[in-house]
């Protein structure tokens, strides 16, 4: 589509939604008028003639309905006038007789994508251009009138502007008729609430209404009195309208009293409920009620209980409809009857048994004490003056809470554990009661181990014996217990925890025994009264074994517990890398292949949630009396799986539920997410193994007078063996870095005797060691030994064996002719093998042919793996043990690398694009070489850096050149404190500093690019202005909009300026 073209659409787009908005605004201006005005005229006439209430609900109807049909017809007036660009191009060209088919070509042929002829169809839409140009589309709809813009949803702000002053005008008019009118106001309420009755207001104000809402006897007369404030002039007619249940409303006029101040009727005889209102002038007052009361009855009581002493608790008292008692067993509740009218006396019934009560307060309360012994029934009756009481009083429920016996159980140790001799055990006993623990006794008995080893029946069950008194009888298996401690004082009352330790002194303890202790509460219950004598309650608890093993048992039994959890912690911590590892190449899988990505995000999600289920499940088997360290390792897990673990499976829900679109995704949160969990749970892995080394350290601490003989001589020769070996390496380290000064090649006969001295050292120890690992291996297994030795010596005399070949390692030129270079050109990564670092210094000299066609020298850019793999290691030669005969040439041949590359570091001229090369331990050669790479020690390179990280490997100190390279997209994260230097052209942004890297510097902003942003700024700014536009149609809060676009409008004008750099 030609820029002008699309000019002229969005010309007509802009028209066509201009025309929408007005509609919909002006016809919702227009609904509402309609229905603003219908009530207004509704509230007049009930002010003027003050309609009854059927006639209340038919206008409230009517109403309703005229605005639900105001509000549809506007709605789907405004959904009918959404044109599309068709129809508002056509209805322009009505108004426009003149462009006669030029907007609906424009469109058409502008939006074919297969045309036939497109210079016939872009010199036909040129010149439907040229003719829509010169006609003022905006003055469109004012060829019309108010009629026919209305009728063909054609509006403008003109039009809603009117109806916007209609609207106003009502609401005015609305205004001054409450001003007139003094009971304009209550006709609103009226019919608002047309279901039920609403008091018409006038310009009588009726104060007081005595009595209000009553109760009296059947029978009696009720006089009713109006208090009113009337305006100037005479007293006005007042009417008492009163209505029985199903009988019509009856009218008795009022007198006025007082200058006409107030109005008092005589209702004669109240014979059965009713209700009643006051018409005093032009207003009415509410409805009032009378109801019948015969005799008195209990209306509320006032319940004091007394509980008794051993309870130590305080009195408590309570206001209730009901005379339903509850209250603990043995306790006096105090009844204060509180009746509907005055009384002279009563009595209380307890299942059968009679009880007097006093009057208190004039007749106005019933007082009596009814003890709580158990549960019962009691009536209250209560008689008037002329000494009636109700025939039939209710029945009222007594319901006691017994004192149940208290509860005690032993946390800690468990029911089965396990201790040595030595070992201090630590009890902890909880005890509860409904009112006070009175006292916490702790027993203990020795039992030895039976014949076919198997602990002692009794020692595991349960014995949860209560004892109802005192001087109850003990259980047989009392008998030989013995008491521990005991506790009478405690901090709390109905909830108590005791601590007690004791030494299972290894004289008096011994493996293959059982210890059980069990804990033994009693409450406080003391009561001498109504005949009872009562005694405290006692519990016995159920015994905890406690089996007496060795020491070596219990520290391989914990070594295997935390070998177990270290274990399930590894599985876990293995599962979640996984699940990182997929979210690490699924960015870059989301973009070409949505499905692949979203199969990915069902994988990870599955993983998230295997993670902390199985999280959960490993703090579950961690019990409460396991060791510190276990305990923390569940606190740790547990806080995990209900906070980041959640958090990442809540997260991947949110991905899988945004996969179908085509936005990016904001992996970010997720992968943060996942990275903590590893952090923590590698965490953990090193508290479970300090833990083991610990039990470990704690384990050799054991005397070790059991090796024999001949291997404790044969690990001391080994020890002094080792200490030698240690002196003569420093010597032939210091030998070899003098020798490393010079090329081998210019050695004299005595470098070369020294050389071949320190050879056979080397061979020599690498015998030793090979010995002594073969000699190790044979050693019997000894719980006291180091498991890693027999490996560090493996390593050492592999070491030695490298050191040996090296040192007679010679310089050597490398020429390799273009017949035997072999191009890879791998398009993709498919293969990535291990690695190994060079054992040996760099002592080649590589020499390359050129290539005689550029074909070779162009490598295809396969795509990398989301992240690279690197191998580093200590330099094995410093820059100035470098020479001239072992640098490489500079070659320009290149290739893409993938089976095979990456096996072994070594150097060589060939430029490589398939980012497989690693660091190594070798210092980089002074010769170019180019490709792509992630971060590698510093050296004369150009090319592209792929990596996201530098973290500064260090190098060669190298000078800068300037290339043609471009300037690429990306930043570095750059955390190197390496001087800089060696800069190249081109290249990706990177930190900044004081210092400055030395090169050409990117090119900055011009004036053009400073008003392209100004434009998107612009762009911005519009948006929030239309919004700002609806906000303020919908009577939003707008004040933060406002501002926002204040300070968009003000970085626009920066931009224009040139402010920013």
């Amino acid at each position: 589509m030609s820029p002008a073209a699309e000019s002229v659409v969005r010309k007509l787009d802009s028209l066509r939604q201009q025309w929408w908005i007005f509609t919909l605004l002006s016809s919702l201006a227009a609904a509402a008028s309609l229905s603003l005005g219908l009530f207004l005229v509704l509230m007049l006439a009930d002010a003027v003639f003050r309609f009854p209430q059927p006639v209340l609900l038919g206008a409230f109807l009517c109403w309703v309905a005229v605005s639900l049909g105001s509000l549809i017809w506007a709605v789907r007036r405004a959904s009918r006038g959404h044109r599309t660009l068709e129809a508002t191009a056509r209805r322009v060209e009505l108004e426009f007789p003149e462009l006669e088919s030029s907007l609906i070509n424009i469109l058409q042929l502008a939006r074919d994508a297969r045309q036939d002829n497109p210079a016939f169809c872009l010199a036909a839409v040129n010149q439907a251009v040229s003719r829509v140009n010169g006609v003022r589309l905006e003055e469109t709809p004012f060829r019309r009138t108010r009629w026919e813009r209305f009728r063909y949803c054609m509006q403008t702000s003109r039009d809603l502007l009117e109806w916007s002053g209609v609207l106003v005008t009502l609401i005015l008019i609305s205004i001054v008729m409450g001003m007139l009118l003094p009971n304009w106001s209550s006709a609103a309420s009226r019919l608002l609430q047309p279901w039920q009755f609403v008091p018409s207001v006038g310009r009588v104000r009726i104060l007081t209404v005595e009595p209000g809402n009553c109760e009296v006897f059947a029978g009696s007369a009720v006089k009713v009195t109006a208090k009113v404030s009337v305006p100037g002039g005479g007293p006005y007619s007042g009417f008492l309208f009163m209505s029985a249940e199903e009988e019509p409303e009856r009218k008795i006029p009022m007198a006025a009293e007082k200058d006409g101040e107030e109005y008092v009727c005589t209702i004669p005889a109240v014979l059965k409920p009713l209700q009643y209102r006051l018409e005093i002038g032009d207003t009415q007052s509410s409805v009032y009620r009378i109801g019948i009361t015969e005799v008195p009855a209990p209306q509320e009581v006032e319940v004091t209980y007394n509980y008794p002493a051993y309870m130590g608790r305080p009195s408590d008292t309570y206001r209730q409809r009901t005379l339903d008692l509850r209250a603990p067993q043995y306790s006096e509740a105090v009844l204060r009857v509180l009746p509907s009218g005055v009384v002279s006396g009563g009595r209380v019934t307890v299942d059968g048994q009679v009880l007097v009560g006093s009057v208190e307060d004039g007749g106005r309360a019933f007082v009596v004490k009814i003890p709580m012994l158990k549960d019962g029934t009691f009536t209250v009756a209560l008689q008037n003056a002329a000494g009636l009481t109700d025939p039939n009083p209710r029945t009222n429920r007594i319901t006691v809470v017994a004192d149940r016996p208290p509860a005690v159980e032993i946390l800690k140790p468990v029911r089965q554990t396990s201790a040595s001799p030595g070992e201090t055990i630590a009890v902890k006993v909880r005890a509860t009661d409904d009112y006070a623990v009175g006292e916490i006794r702790l027993e203990m008995k020795v039992q030895e181990q039976s014949d076919d080893g198997t602990p002692p029946a009794d020692g595991g069950g349960a014995s949860a014996d209560v004892q109802a008194s005192a001087d109850a009888q003990a259980s047989p298996d009392d008998n030989d217990s013995v008491r521990l401690h005991s506790w009478t004082t405690f901090e709390g009352t109905t909830t108590v925890l005791v601590e007690h330790s004791f030494a299972l002194e290894p004289e008096r303890f011994h493996p293959g025994q059982t210890v059980l202790i069990r804990a033994v509460a009693a409450d406080k219950r003391n009561l001498a009264k109504w005949g009872l004598d009562l005694r405290p309650q006692q519990t016995r608890g159920p015994w905890h074994a406690v089996k007496i093993i060795a020491n070596e048992e219990k520290t391989a039994a914990a070594l295997k517990d935390m070998e177990s959890l270290r274990s399930a912690v590894f599985r876990i911590l293995e599962l979640q890398i996984r699940a990182r590892a997929t979210m690490g190449t699924l960015q870059e899988a989301a973009a070409p292949d949505p499905q692949a990505a979203a199969a990915a995000l069902k994988e990870v999600r599955a993983k998230q949630v295997a993670v902390q289920s199985g999280t959960q499940e490993i703090a579950a088997t961690i019990k409460d009396t396991d060791s510190a360290e276990r305990l923390a390792i569940k606190r740790v897990l547990n806080n995990l799986a209900v906070n980041e673990m959640l958090a990442a499976v809540q997260a991947s829900d949110v991905l899988l539920r945004a996969s179908g679109g085509g936005e990016p995704k904001p992996y970010g949160e997720l992968t943060s997410l996942q990275d903590r969990i590893i952090e923590t749970l590698r965490k953990l892995l090193d508290l479970a193994r300090q833990a083991q080394t610990e039990l470990l350290a704690e384990a050799q601490k054991r005397p070790g007078g059991d090796l024999p003989n001949d291997v404790r001589k044969k690990l001391e020769e080994i020890q002094s063996k080792l200490q030698e070996f240690l002196e003569q390496q420093r010597k032939v380290i210091e030998a070899s870095e003098e020798l490393a000064k010079k090329p081998v090649e210019d050695f004299t006969e005595e470098d070369e005797q020294k050389l071949k001295e320190l050879a056979e050292a080397e061979d020599d120890w690498s015998r030793f060691m090979a010995e002594a690992h073969s000699d190790l291996s044979k050693l019997p297994e000894q719980d006291f030994s180091s498991a890693s030795m027999c490996q560090e010596l493996v390593e050492i005399q592999t070491e030695l064996k490298m050191a040996e070949d090296a040192l007679l390692k010679k310089s050597a030129d490398i020429a390799v002719p273009l017949e035997q270079l072999g191009y890879e050109m791998a398009e993709e990564i498919t293969s990535n093998l291990e690695k190994w670092l060079p054992d040996t210094p760099d002592r080649e000299r590589w020499s390359q042919e050129e290539s005689l066609s550029d074909a070779d020298k162009e490598a295809p850019m396969a795509e990398l793996p989301g992240q690279l793999e690197d191998l580093i290691g200590e330099l094995m030669e410093e820059e100035e043990d470098l020479f001239d005969e072992m640098e490489d040439v500079s070659s320009s041949a290149a290739d893409s690398l993938d089976k095979g590359a990456g096996w072994d570091a070594t150097d060589g001229p060939i430029s490589n694009m398939s980012a497989k090369g690693v660091t190594g331990n070798r210092l980089p050669n002074t010769s170019e070489i180019g490709g792509r790479s992630g971060e590698g020690r510093s050296g004369k390179s150009s090319g592209e850096f792929v990596s996201d990280e530098a973290v500064g490997k260090g190098g060669r100190k190298t000078p800068s050149r300037l290339t043609a390279d471009p300037y690429m997209q990306g930043q570095i994260k750059d955390h190197s404190k390496d001087p800089t230097g060696g800069a190249t052209g081109g290249g990706k942004e990177s930190g900044q500093g004081g210092q400055g890297l030395e090169g050409p510097t990117p090119p900055g902003h011009g004036p053009r690019e400073l008003q392209r942003l100004a434009g998107k700024q612009a762009e911005l700014r519009n948006k929030a202005e239309a919004i700002d536009a609806q906000m303020q149609v919908m009577n939003y809060h707008r004040t933060d909009m406002q501002r926002l676009i204040d300070l968009m409008a003000e970085v626009e004008r920066d931009l224009l300026a040139g402010r920013y750099q």
